[in-house]
Formats: C-alpha cells, structure tokens, sequence
C-alpha cells in the first residue's frame, strides 16, 4: 500500500494514511450493510434454508492495527476508556468504550473540521472522517477487537519480562544455564544462550518460555534481593499464557487468568503499556466468541507465507500477479479434485466416516514404536556399560519371576532372594533407539493421518556420519506405576529410560515353556526418580523439586512394558547461585542431584499433569 511519502508534513500523512485505509476497508466491507440489515438466504450443510444476517463481528490484528481501527491514541486501551497514566494497574480495567457517544462524534462533521476535532477528541478518539464500521449494522468495534496471542502475549508481555530480567539478572549466569538444560522432544535447546539473540521472532520466544521459569530458579540478583518476588511474577505470566491458549476453556480456568494477571502486575511499575492492560479483558472475549487461539495472527502470518510468500517465489518475478493469481486458482482446483476422488473412493469401499469424539483437553495418544529394531543383537555387556542399564540383569529377573508363578504371590524378599540365581538364557538382545508417541486430528481434512506429538530418544554415545563423537541421550518420562488416572500426578513418578528392548524368543521359551505367557512384546529400563507423592513442592514456583530414587549408594532402576509410559517430561537442573562448570546438556543428568519437574514444555504435560 501507498505510504503517501509525497505529503511532507507528517501529521498530515498519518491522517491521509487512516483515512485511506478506513475508506478501502469500507469499500471491502460494503456489502455487509446492507446484508446486515436486510438478511439474505444461506442454506446449511442438511439442505436447510436460513435467514441470516452477516455482521462484523471481529477485528484480528496487532496493536498498531488496532488502534487504527478503533480512533485511538497510541499507548491507550483500544477496548475501554482507560487512562494513559496507569494503565498497567488492575483497577484499570473495565467495561468496553459505549459506542453511542462515539457514533455522536463523529457526526459532529457536518459542523466543520474545527468543531468536528473538538467534539472527537472529548470522545477520546481520533477524528477520522468515515471509518469503516461507522454504518455497519450492529457493529460495535470496541467489542470486536480480539486477544493476540503472538504480538500481546509472546511478542508484548513475554519479549519484556525476559528483557527486564537480563537487566536484573547476570546475562552470562543465564546463558550458562541455557548450556546445561537436558535436551527433549519438545525443547529446543540455545547452545549460545539468549543474550546474544536479536530480532527474536514470536517463535522463538515461545522456545524460550518453555524454559524461562528453570533459568530463573536459585538465580541470584543484586545486592541481595529475594528472588520470589521474580520466581512467582514469571510462573504468572506463564501460566496465563497458557491458560489463554486452552482449547476448551471452563470457568475455572477463566477464574484462574484473572487470578495470573493479579499475580503478574505485581512488577506493573516497570511494565506500564496496553498490552499487560489487555490481558484483563481476555476473559470477556473468551466468553464473547470463545477461545483466544481462533483469533491468534500466527494463522494469518502462516497463510501470508503460504498464499503470498510461497507463491510470488514461484513466478519469474516479472508480471507476478497474474502469475500468483494463476497458481493460486490451480492449487484450489487440485485441492477440490483431491476431495472428490477421496469421497467417490470412500463410497466405492464403503467406508465409514471416522468417529469424531467431542472435543476433548485431552487428547488421545498412542505409543508406536519402529517395525524392526534400531540394533538387532545388542551384547548384554554394551547394554550395561554403553546403555547404562547396570543392573540390567537383577532388573530382568525381578520382572520375569513374579511371571513364572502367578499364583504364588511372592513377597519382594523373596523376588529378591531368587533373582540372585536366576539364569538368562541369552548374551544378545534387539534395541530401539526411539519410542513415539502418535495422535491424530479427527477434525482435519485427513484425519487418518498420524502426527508424532512427543517422543522418546535412548541412544549410546556414538559417531554421526562425519566420523564425529555424538554424547548418549536417555530422555526422561513420566511413568504410571500406581494405576494413576487420565489427570493429576497422583500415582505417577518420573524415571529415565535407558534402553528399550524386547526379549528374544529364546528366552520366552526357557522360562516358559508349556504354553503362551502374557509378556510385552517391548519392555524399558528405567532409572527411577522419587515419586510426586513424596517431592518437594516448592511454594513460588509451584514446582515439583525432584531426586533419583538412591538405595545403598546405587539408583534404583526396574524393567517395565512401555505401555506405562505416559509422555516424556523435561526436568531443570537445580543450580544453586551459580551453575558448575563441569555441566552440559549431555551430562547434566547424571552429573546434578536435584531437579525441577518443567510442566511448561508442551501444552500436553500442562493439562495433563500440572
């Protein structure tokens, strides 16, 4: 669009520029008026004639756009008529600007420019001459106006906090910790730490506040000062920010975003600015048109990457539009074509559409694992040293021998007892080095289609393929041992899962020999760590402080099915003031004697867990 850089005057050019662009959007928008008023016909899915009436009901946009469309002044509220000074307090906050008085005003220019500016700016608004919704039927812009998950939360409040808390804090201690976060599926780790980044992208950002609140913990600030106040205002801010992104919001956990904002304006005085205001009238949109993540701009950025982006990179950049428009137009036809053959080869085989369940917080997953193993015959020996599973053999017959004797209902004694001469009649054994856990999208056009939501990596040192040395990874998970439920940490703990296997046929035969047994086809050693139930939970935070499970000076460690494998869980190493030197993300497991449970790596281990 035109920037009007011909006007000189630079007052005069931002009026032009908001008056050109509610003139184009009212040109856009003209045909709402009148359907608007008068209705029209719109025949639904079953056949069904309707009368209906399209109005402007949302604005998706970020904080400059949002103040063009409402009149307002930059630095105000573009909701309600909230004062500049003081805007980051709770009390400011409430009901959204009445739209009559504004409609008033801006009739008010028939009586000339000078009263017309007068009248406008006791209204609080600025006097733009014809704004796009000024004649839509039961518009009210000051309540379509939604959250922006990306420029308010993670692009607003969140690219403050962490910019607040490297001047609070030592940006090389920070940077250093970043060095020893344990890898994970959901956790993208900043080897050169965050300090250095520049222009951070909301994505980034989002990377980021998956392990913010672990940075933070013990950290030590200057002259002496208590870090609670920061621990509690960040955990917030946190969990806000995922509350807002709920699919399926309840009143509880709309009670809770207003509890989160109270907890975050505790630092208002150094985040005075509209962004932390609009939080307060999240609740009130979510209510209104449901949840936040409808309205989120990532979507709108994604097709700008997919329908501008992607498309002018495939013209010769000569005469584009015709060139973009042309393969937009046969993208479309192909993807109807794709429809058509799908539904008449679905009609053809007689299948039945999927059972769609209702909506759920949670959804189902399902663990996979490869069709053959990652290494065929893996000596018991590499599976001890090189896998780590020490005491794979103890762990084996512990397992096995409650098996052989149901009936007998042995004591842990004796189990015990037993497995000192318990015989294993192999030396190899088949190992995988990834376990996944798939789920899939019963909304979406191809909802057979399997998605790998987490997983898990259990791999020894070894070479790449550039002959360099890469460190053993054995992620950590969270493992049902106590018939736990679908929710909570109850009768759940953590372990590390150093290698999954199965047990050869050989050995199935040996132990039992007379007939079919009930064994899993895949089985995991895990180091354990102490259960939830007996963890330290730490007040500000609301962490779970966490230790390997020690008995006799050696972890404990058990062979189990993988199906009681839930989802993997990244952990914070506990620091202290000052992180060690000796540790890196590839030993600070081993290394480290405490940890914090991360319920912020992915929404799943939020909902589900914390």
């Amino acid at each position: 669009t035109s920037k009007l850089h011909h006007i000189s005057n630079l007052a005069s050019r931002c009026h032009a520029v908001g008056n050109m662009f509610h003139a184009c959007m009212k040109d856009i928008l003209s045909p709402l008026e009148e359907a608007g008023r008068d209705g029209v016909v719109f025949v639904s899915g079953d056949g069904a004639a309707h009368y209906c009436h399209p109005i402007f009901v949302a604005y998706i946009g970020d904080y400059p756009e949002q103040v063009l469309v409402t009149l307002v002044k930059s630095g105000l509220c573009p909701v309600c008529p909230a004062a500049c000074q003081g805007i980051g307090e709770l009390e400011s906050i409430c009901d959204p600007h009445p739209i009559g008085p504004i409609l008033d005003a801006l009739d008010a220019i028939s009586e000339g420019p000078g009263e017309f500016a007068r009248v406008c700016l006791d209204a609080g608004i600025k006097p733009v001459q014809e704004p796009f919704w000024k004649d839509l039927p039961f518009a009210n812009v000051y309540r379509s106006i939604t959250p922006d998950l990306l420029h308010q939360l993670y692009q607003g409040l969140f690219k403050h906090v962490v910019a607040w808390i490297q001047k609070a804090c030592s940006t090389a201690e920070l940077d250093a910790r970043c060095w020893c976060l344990p890898p994970n599926h959901h956790i993208h780790l900043f080897m050169k730490g965050i300090s250095n980044l520049s222009r951070v992208t909301g994505q980034e950002h989002d990377q980021i506040s998956k392990f913010l609140l672990g940075l933070i913990m013990d950290i030590r600030l200057p002259d002496g000062l208590s870090n609670k106040p920061l621990i509690a205002t960040v955990r917030g801010m946190l969990d806000f920010i995922y509350l807002a992104q709920y699919p399926i919001p309840t009143t509880q956990t709309l009670d809770q975003l207003n509890d989160h904002i109270f907890v975050t304006l505790g630092i208002r005085q150094a985040f005075d600015f509209p962004k932390l205001h609009f939080m307060g009238h999240y609740r009130m949109f979510i209510e209104l048109y449901g949840t936040a993540d409808n309205f989120n701009m990532e979507y709108t950025k994604h097709l700008h990457i997919n329908i501008a982006k992607d498309v002018y990179a495939a013209t010769n950049k000569k005469d584009e539009y015709s060139q973009m428009t042309g393969w937009l137009d046969r993208c479309k036809k192909m993807l109807q074509h794709e429809k058509y053959i799908r539904r008449h080869e679905d009609a053809a085989h007689n299948s039945q559409s999927p059972h769609k369940p209702p909506p759920s917080l949670i959804s189902a997953r399902h663990v996979q694992m490869a069709k053959h193993p990652t290494c065929q015959s893996v000596p018991l020996d590499v599976v001890r040293n090189q896998y780590g599973a020490h005491f794979f053999n103890a762990a084996l017959a512990r397992f096995i021998i409650p098996r052989l004797t149901p009936e007998a209902n042995l004591t842990p004694q004796q189990i015990e007892a037993m497995s000192h001469t318990f015989d294993i009649p192999f030396t190899r054994i088949p190992v995988f080095h990834r376990l996944k856990f798939t789920s899939r999208d019963m909304y979406s056009l191809t909802p057979d289609v399997q998605f790998v939501m987490d997983s898990l990596h259990v791999k020894p040192p070894h070479l790449d393929k550039y002959k360099k040395a890469v460190p053993a990874r054995f992620d950590t998970a969270v493992i049902n041992f106590n018939n736990s439920g679908p929710a909570g940490v109850a009768g759940y703990c953590v372990g590390r899962i150093h290698c999954i296997f199965s047990i050869p046929c050989r050995g199935i035969l040996h132990w039992f020999p007379t007939g079919p047994v009930n064994i899993p086809a895949h089985l995991a050693y895990v180091e354990w760590f102490t259960p939830f139930s007996c963890a330290i939970f730490e007040p500000n935070s609301r962490l779970y402080n966490i230790k390997p499970l020690i008995a006799n000076g050696q972890r404990q460690a058990s062979i189990i099915p993988i199906s009681l494998i839930r989802q993997s869980v990244h952990l914070y190493p506990k620091f202290s003031a000052i992180a060690p030197t000796e540790w890196k993300s590839s030993n600070v497991l081993n290394l480290a004697t405490s940890f914090y449970v991360n319920p912020f790596s992915d929404r799943f281990p939020y909902t589900t867990l914390f």
